[in-house]
């Protein structure tokens, strides 16, 4: 049977990537996604790549949320007055990524291939960018991160509280690989379908992620001079909200069941990459000598 606080974190890990702070981020990470230009090609290695980045920006979704904890616990409250200033930073570095995008700069991720070692580079990118999506949803989650994992921490032993935090940061990573392995999937589609639409797909993708970035910016900027009562107030603000709040629900309504479905869209995308890479990489069968 699942230990109780393991559930209860495995649940908020799922919502932690849909709250109304850094839902635009989504839709963000998604666009970023599509907008790069993977050297490899075909459909395992479109799975491969989702993966692997969606694995990479659910480690710096980590970091962030991790250290945030560790730093608010040990009573440095000052961090919780500068997430909205970094999460201006996030919005105009998201902008600015969106315009490079639209004007065809193209995102080269490199991934590991058995003849040659990839550059660093590409994934330094990805993890930044995981960094600033955790930035940009902290203010909607910590608390519940800290009510989840820290009191675990304090209350409990260090085990059962790196066992929270694992517990947490899987939901969490489930469902960030999980849309980005369907996302993949779509994107060789239109790629199959209609030849060409790769340059088209990196500026769609660049004008979503202006799109995210400006509605960041403007956010935090009204958040910070007009409080938190300003937003409520706004229209654009409250459909946001709504959306997110019903994506929210919909997760927890039924945690167990979405995190089934989730693991198993990771799993069978895992699947498809082994078996490929079984078949173009058979094991090599030892040679038998025949006597004469």
């Amino acid at each position: 049977m699942i230990d109780a606080p393991l559930a209860l974190a495995f649940a908020a890990g799922l919502v932690a990537t849909v709250n109304p702070c850094g839902f635009a981020m989504l839709p963000a990470y998604l666009s970023y996604f599509m907008g790069m230009d993977e050297e490899e090609q075909g459909t395992a290695a479109a799975l491969r790549g989702a993966l692997v980045v969606g694995a990479i920006v659910s480690a710096g979704f980590l970091v962030v949320f991790g250290l945030a904890g560790v730093l608010i616990t040990a009573g440095f409250r000052v961090v919780i007055d500068l997430i909205p200033w970094v999460a201006i930073v996030v919005g105009v570095a998201v902008i600015g990524l969106g315009i490079a995008l639209v004007r065809g700069y193209e995102l080269k991720v490199g991934l590991p291939k058995s003849s040659k070692a990839a550059s660093g580079r590409g994934y330094r990118s990805v993890f930044l960018f995981g960094v600033s999506y955790a930035v940009a949803s902290l203010s909607c989650t910590l608390p519940v991160f800290l009510t989840v994992v820290a009191t675990q921490v304090t209350r409990g032993s260090f085990v059962s509280g790196i066992a929270t935090f694992v517990a947490y940061g899987s939901g969490m990573a489930v469902v960030l690989m999980a849309v980005t392995v369907a996302i993949a999937v779509g994107k060789q589609s239109l790629i199959g379908w209609f030849r060409g639409t790769a340059r088209y797909i990196t500026r769609v993708s660049g004008v979503i992620l202006i799109g995210a970035g400006l509605y960041i910016v403007w956010f935090w900027t009204v958040s910070l001079r007009s409080g938190a009562q300003a937003l409520g107030d706004n229209a654009s603000f409250r459909f946001i909200e709504n959306l997110s709040q019903t994506v929210q629900n919909a997760i927890a309504s039924a945690p167990l069941l979405w995190g089934l479905g989730f693991v198993a869209v990771v799993v069978a995308a895992a699947i498809v990459v082994g078996t490929t890479q079984r078949r173009r990489h058979p094991t090599a069968e030892p040679a038998m000598s025949v006597d004469d």
